[in-house]
């Protein structure tokens, strides 16, 4: 290539200014991959929280309706044994002895 050359010139000004394009492209693709990439992350830390508070709601409703629960069976257990008490040790004698039995073998 010859620096005299007029058209030559002309060429090289042109491919210098499309690579300078081209980088100027590039940088601006990355800059936009990188933006995109942190707006993503924002958004997956918040679904993730999101899913975590939901989850943690559910587990203390869970746990509120099994205490619930096991309050209930206790208080109907204990006016069982109140009102019936011989029927009950007559039950757990039974229980044990059975349990007894099938240890034994």
């Amino acid at each position: 290539m010859n620096t005299t050359d007029p058209e030559s010139f002309i060429n090289s000004i042109d491919l210098a200014a499309t690579d300078l394009e081209a980088k100027s492209k590039l940088e601006a693709g990355k800059a936009h991959a990188s933006q995109a990439a942190q707006e993503l992350k924002e958004a997956a830390v918040l679904k993730a929280r999101e899913v975590k508070d939901s989850t943690v709601q559910r587990a203390v409703d869970v746990r509120r309706k099994v205490e619930d629960r096991m309050q209930d069976a206790r208080s109907r257990c204990e006016f069982k044994t109140r009102e019936e008490p011989a029927k009950c040790l007559l039950m757990a004698f039974g229980a044990g002895v059975l349990l007894g039995l099938i240890l034994r073998r």
